[in-house]
């Protein structure tokens, strides 16, 4: 049904062409001769018969006839000499006059006869000034025609900039651009400067714009019926054919080419035997009905055979729209044919608004077939900026007529030029109004938000707090689910893997919906992503990827709709996955991509953060680590010396305590072999170490070091930094007590405090710390007063808690240094991450088990 459609209604097209060329023949069986025709002369006068004789109408203020002093109402007497007694007869009369010439009027206004000389001037083709209401109609109808069509030419450029699929709607649009806006540049060029005459630039520029005009009303229908063909799939089945030349469609581009060709013969050459350019209008409104009506009548047929797949035309004009564009197509095209008679039974002025307002109605399907490709480009942000212009133009040129209507009468008074004044009231309007246009584009995004709109704002918002979320897992579940839940998705899914990781994906699903996408299935398009990084859209318009057919497909059977890469450091790191929207016709557009696409970047800029900050978190335990490597380096040596040195000294004197002394060194590195890799112990080892140390210095010193300890059986399980306890002692042994000739007393203590909290205290009657005399406790800061031990273990300390007030230490002239270890409770414990990168599980640290 569709190729008999399209092959005969261009043939159907032809008809008025055909009945030009038959009379034009039957003309020369009778005559002899070829007729030519002339030209169509016009007066701008519009003549009507009265009970009075034939009376002025209509007088176009810029025409000829107004500016020989012709008014409305003028009685007809004469025309050079020669009297006519019907309206129809002077016009035919008054179009055979050549264009330029001058002829002289005799009217009868007011009882006189008064002269006129009027110079005639070529018709103007399509344009119709026949009644005031009929020309400000046109204005304002053309004037409204092309808005609407500069709204969807950058509504739609930018998409035809990214995918050749918005080729055809943008073609579509701006061939009926030129139509539109040629004819309302005519008509604004006639209404400022008044019709052109039969020769000169302003004829050559008028005539170039009726060409173009022409040309836009001729090429649009063809281009409306080929795309309603190919976007019902009715234009050829096998998508390899497509490439090819169709020949069978060769008669669809054959009429418009026949049209198109006698356009430029008569514009640029003149009258073509029987045919005008003026002529062209019954045969190119009845193509234009015959292709739009054709059109119109493929939607009903489809709808009446294969309704799935109408319904699927996101553009369809529905049964009701066709069934209307499909009428008005044909009392349109058998009016022109006569078989209708309102063309010929009413009067030329009712004629003209006839059609006129066809023009006008045909602009209905252009939109319609445009507006789903269109839905897909910035619409909001065009409409935004549009109405912010309009209003602020129109606020603009009434501030300046008024403004100038009351400064006049002063300049009048002050003899003051008027034009000086008049561009500094300008220029002063443009700058405060450039400031407004700012105000009016946030009051009017505000006032007139749409869901995308606050769909965008919802995602901007979630976009800045993103950098308090701290955890990778939560990250990925709060951003699918805002960005589901902002632009109404059915389902969404993202996948996100940091950068340098090799562990499993983190992955989270807003309203899943069968077939679900799996990661097995994910795995199975990641590759491509990974390597090319770019959007994936099922709608043509909106696609940058080249995915294969396989995968697309495979998107398209899982409900997806688009897929945005997450673009890390130079690489995708993760895939955001969207279904269609609830609402059934509802789609994205270029504002959700370019939203989406920042979503992303920001997305991976906080998973790189998070992710150096796991980084940073695993290097400070190992620098940890390291230093308590080191300490325990630096201790055994320490250790080692000070324990042969004693047992030198006694094992000829007193053997018995040499041994002790041996067996409390091997005690000693025992802890620390058994240990290694600890850095948690039990206070009970702890103090067992300390114990095998305080020994060995208690052989060295004898009775001048005395120890005192009171130890909590309820703190003995408690996990403390390894070697903590042991570096406090030892300090306090090394700097306070073993610089006192008469040595001293070193307590250690350790007790629950309410908290829960474990205080562990060592405290010396030794030398002091005159940096700390009559200063109070404080907390040792990293570059403390002592050297490695001391601040090792308080860089520890702030690592593992992140705290800095665990270490406090007090001294006091001839009283000693005080040190106080805080070990927090269980549930200010440090933690210790684990997993695999994508997500951490904290753990306090567990007490360990083996004791030396």
């Amino acid at each position: 049904m569709a190729g008999l459609l399209v092959a005969v209604a261009p043939l159907v097209a032809l008809i008025p062409l055909g009945r030009m060329a038959v009379d034009w023949v039957a003309v020369h069986r009778v005559t002899g001769t070829w007729p030519t025709a002339a030209p169509h002369s016009y007066a701008w006068i519009v003549w009507e018969d009265a009970d009075d004789g034939i009376r002025a109408t209509y007088v176009f203020p810029r025409g000829p006839a107004a500016e020989a002093g012709l008014r409305e109402g003028d009685v007809f007497y004469m025309l050079e000499g020669l009297q006519y007694f019907s309206a129809e007869d002077l016009k035919s009369a008054t179009q055979r006059i050549e264009p330029g010439q001058v002829r002289t009027y005799y009217v009868i206004r007011d009882g006189r006869v008064i002269t006129a000389p009027v110079r005639f001037t070529p018709y103007p083709t399509f344009l119709y000034p026949l009644s005031s209401a009929l020309w400000h109609f046109s204005i304002w109808g053309f004037t409204l025609g092309t808005f609407l069509h500069v709204l969807g030419l950058f509504i739609a450029g930018p998409l035809a900039l990214r995918s050749r699929a918005a080729w055809p709607p943008l073609m579509l649009i701006l061939v009926s651009f030129l139509w539109m806006f040629g004819n309302l540049l005519r008509i604004l060029l006639v209404t400022l400067l008044g019709p052109p005459g039969a020769t000169g630039f302003y004829a050559g520029l008028f005539e170039a714009l009726t060409f173009a005009s022409l040309a836009g009303w001729i090429a649009f229908p063809v281009l409306l019926l080929r795309k309603v063909l190919r976007d019902a799939r009715l234009d050829e089945p096998d998508p390899a054919r497509r490439r090819r030349f169709a020949p069978d469609r060769l008669p669809m581009y054959a009429t418009p080419g026949l049209l198109g060709l006698a356009a430029v013969l008569t514009t640029w050459h003149g009258p073509l035997g029987p045919l005008t350019l003026d002529g062209l209008l019954v045969p190119i409104l009845f193509y234009a009905s015959c292709y739009i009506a054709t059109a119109a009548l493929l939607v009903l047929g489809l709808y009446a055979l294969d309704r799935p797949r109408a319904e699927a035309l996101l553009w369809s004009w529905g049964r009701t729209g066709s069934a209307l564009i499909l009428g008005a197509a044909l009392i349109t095209a058998l009016s022109v044919l006569g078989v209708v008679p309102i063309l010929g039974a009413v009067t030329d002025t009712t004629a003209g608004w006839l059609i006129v307002c066809a023009q006008l109605l045909y602009l209905a399907p252009v939109m319609l077939v445009s507006a789903a490709p269109l839905r897909h480009g910035k619409v909001d942000e065009v409409l935004t900026r549009a109405l912010t212009y309009l209003t602020v133009l129109g606020l603009l040129f009434f501030a300046f007529v008024g403004g100038m209507t009351l400064i006049d009468p002063y300049l009048a008074r002050v003899q003051a030029p008027r034009y000086v004044v008049a561009g500094l009231y300008l220029i002063l309007l443009l700058v405060v109004f450039e400031r407004l246009a700012r105000l009016i584009r946030t009051y009017a995004r505000h006032v007139f938000a749409t869901d995308r709109q606050r769909a965008h704002r919802q995602v901007s918002r979630f976009q800045e707090q993103m950098r308090s979320i701290l955890n990778l897992d939560t990250l990925v579940r709060q951003t699918v689910e805002v960005v589901g839940r902002a632009y109404d998705a059915r389902s969404a899914i993202l996948f996100i893997r940091p950068p340098g990781t090799t562990g499993p994906w983190v992955s989270s699903a807003y309203h899943p919906e069968p077939p679900y996408l799996t990661e097995r299935l994910f795995h199975r398009i990641w590759p491509h992503f990974e390597r090319e990084g770019r959007i994936w859209a099922r709608n043509p318009e909106l696609n940058e990827s080249t995915l294969p057919p396989e995968p697309a497909r495979l998107l398209v059977e899982r409900g997806a709709a688009l897929v945005v890469p997450i673009q890390g450091d130079g690489a995708p790191m993760g895939l955001l996955i969207l279904g269609t929207k609830k609402k059934r016709r509802a789609v994205y557009n270029l504002e959700d991509l370019e939203q989406l696409r920042s979503l992303g970047g920001q997305l991976a800029l906080a998973v790189e953060r998070l992710n150096l900050v796991e980084r940073e978190k695993t290097l400070a335990r190992q620098r940890a680590e390291a230093q308590l490597v080191a300490l325990r380096a630096q201790i055994n040596p320490h250790f080692l010396f000070n324990a042969l040195n004693t047992i030198v000294s006694l094992i000829e004197e007193r053997p018995e305590e040499a041994e002790a002394v041996v067996e409390n060194l091997a005690a000693i590195f025992r802890h620390i072999l058994q240990t290694s890799g600890h850095p948690f112990i039990p206070l009970e080892a702890e103090l067992d170490l300390v114990g095998h140390y305080l020994a060995i210095e208690k052989a060295r010193f004898g009775d001048k070091l005395r120890i005192e300890t009171e130890v909590e059986a309820e703190t003995l399980a408690t996990p403390v930094p390894a070697f903590a306890v042991q570096t406090l002692v030892e300090n306090a042994v090394k700097h306070g007590l073993e610089k006192q000739r008469e040595g001293g007393r070193l307590r250690i203590t350790a007790r629950r405090l309410d908290d829960g909290h474990t205080e562990i205290v060592v405290a010396d009657t030794g030398v002091g710390i005159p940096a700390l005399f009559d200063t109070g406790r404080g907390a040792l800061s990293p570059d403390g007063i002592y050297g490695l031990g001391l601040t090792n273990v308080a860089q520890r300390l702030e690592q593992l808690y992140q705290r800095s007030d665990l270490l406090q230490i007090e001294s006091r002239p001839g009283e000693g240094t005080t040190a106080c270890l805080l070990i927090p409770a269980p549930a200010g414990a440090p933690r210790s991450s684990t997993g695999d990168g994508l997500g951490t599980t904290e753990h306090p640290p567990r007490p360990e088990t083996n004791t030396p």
